[in-house]
């Protein structure tokens, strides 16, 4: 087999597009309201910093066309935390706040009325049934089994672009949602939390090649890959978008379950060994890879359709939503300690961000938490978080912009902190939660405490705890202690 030449000319496309027409990314004014940047952030589900070649950490990784041009052209975070899981990401994107404020704390378990998807194509490969969060999620880990998505009270992020002086920002959710359910509008969440449009699915897909998408409200049953029909739907909105400003959240349900082969003009690797109708659980990895390439190869399309004067003026930011699964995570993770849990295999993320006066080619090892997020993304737009956020509103979020430009300079943070629980607020005093500065990691598991050296130990292999701790070891063990009791007793 030959890589596809849509593959090839997609690449070349992007590559043109990315670097865009006088090269003067670096050199772009700053944020003015009359001259707005658009905003692209796009979500990857259940993959790891390990995923990723440009991260230079998995044993294995597939290739990745797209977002290796990406990390050339802008700014590789390194030690980036998203939460275990990936509701609460996304809440935390959307908020500026962590899961203990806001309720959530895991994946929804309680969803809304939905029909029946259209029969699966004869010619679409193997996906075991039921493993795509199509239902939600069903376990716990401390009886509470009742999880319910983002209030809708909240202030968020589409409301906070539209509240700001100057024009205001056309907004859409296109893809993975998972923060509406039954108590809080179901079908109609992306809409009433502020988003002008919303396009794809509200939690998890049980078959990328039969599945319900909803448009604003309202349910189309659908046998059109949901990778290309996202970026689809991208693709369009932003076309029709003519001189506005434009945030746009693109969720991809890739590369979670089903593990599946995907369509061979999306591959960017030879996997004709691969037999589309065998059990991809036998042998994850290789259609995990597949799948991730098959996100990239749509990136990179849904890149290479934006004019490069528009493109020039746009933020693009890709994330990881979470770390990846124990079936597909690779070493130097570890199976148990990764998507779910406060381990580095399950919070340490891919972050690349390009756009407007970013540095070039760089990375960074400033500490960073999914919740900055939010308060970045208000200052790409030229607007201050604090000030557009309701008073009586806790705020955790504080803005990476400076370190985009500077990448050198020093974290704005003093510390990183995640948590995961069930059953809402119920569920927050017994929460797996960590936090870390720029040396040590505090964790607690199961209700038992744990206390890493990332400087010397960065896979967590050794727990201090197990030992006598040095002075400089003790004093920082109380500093994370204190850290962590002030915020989680926080209101």
């Amino acid at each position: 087999m030959t890589i596809p030449t849509r593959m090839v000319w997609l690449t070349v496309l992007f590559g043109l597009a990315l670097c865009g027409c006088s090269d003067q990314s670096s050199d772009t004014p700053g944020t003015t309201l009359e001259s707005r940047p658009n905003i692209l952030l796009i979500l990857g589900d259940d993959m790891g910093v390990e995923t990723l070649a440009s991260y230079r950490l998995g044993s294995t990784t597939p290739a990745t066309a797209t977002l290796d041009d990406l990390a050339r052209q802008g700014v590789q975070f390194n030690n980036f935390w998203s939460q275990p899981v990936c509701s609460p990401t996304r809440a935390t994107i959307i908020t500026g706040r962590y899961g203990f404020r806001t309720g959530v704390g895991r994946p929804l378990t309680a969803g809304g009325p939905a029909p029946e998807p259209p029969a699966k194509p004869a010619w679409a490969p193997y996906e075991v049934p039921g493993t795509g969060g199509g239902m939600g999620f069903g376990g716990s880990t401390d009886g509470l089994t009742l999880s319910y998505g983002l209030p809708g009270n909240e202030f968020t992020l589409p409301r906070a672009l539209k509240s700001g002086a100057g024009p205001a920002y056309a907004t859409a959710a296109i893809g993975k949602w998972h923060l509406g359910d039954a108590e809080n509008g179901w079908t109609e969440h992306p809409n009433l939390v502020g988003f002008d449009h919303y396009e794809a699915v509200l939690r998890g897909i049980d078959s990328y090649f039969s599945w319900n998408k909803v448009v604003d409200g309202d349910y189309v049953g659908t046998t059109h890959y949901a990778a290309t029909d996202r970026v689809d739907a991208a693709v369009e909105w932003i076309s029709d978008r003519g001189d506005s400003p434009w945030f746009m959240w693109l969720g991809f349900t890739l590369p979670h379950t089903p593990l599946h082969l995907p369509p061979e003009e999306l591959w960017q690797s030879d996997h004709s060994e691969l037999d589309p109708n065998a059990d991809p659980t036998e042998n994850p990895l290789p259609y995990f890879h597949a799948m991730i390439e098959a996100m990239d190869s749509e990136i990179g399309r849904l890149l290479a359709s934006i004019d490069p004067a528009v493109l020039d003026n746009t933020y693009v930011i890709f994330l990881g939503d979470n770390g990846t699964t124990s079936t597909t995570v690779t070493e130097p993770f570890q199976p148990g300690r990764a998507k779910g849990s406060v381990y580095q295999g399950g919070v340490n993320v891919p972050l690349i961000i390009k756009g407007p006066r970013v540095a070039r080619g760089r990375s960074s090892d400033a500490l960073i938490n999914s919740t900055d997020l939010y308060a970045t993304i208000l200052e790409m737009a030229g607007l201050d978080a604090r000030e557009l956020t309701p008073s009586h509103v806790t705020l955790d979020s504080i803005s990476l912009l400076p370190n985009l430009l500077e990448p050198d300079s020093p974290s704005r943070r003093q510390w990183v902190y995640v948590d995961v629980f069930s059953g809402n607020f119920a569920g927050v005093e017994g929460a797996d939660y960590a936090m870390r500065d720029e040396r040590y990691k505090l964790l607690r598991r199961d209700g038992v405490l744990e206390f890493y050296d990332l400087m010397t130990d960065p896979f967590e292999h050794i727990n201090l705890l197990d030992g006598t701790l040095s002075a400089p070891q003790e004093e920082r063990y109380q500093w994370l202690q204190a850290r962590v009791t002030a915020l989680r007793g926080s209101e």
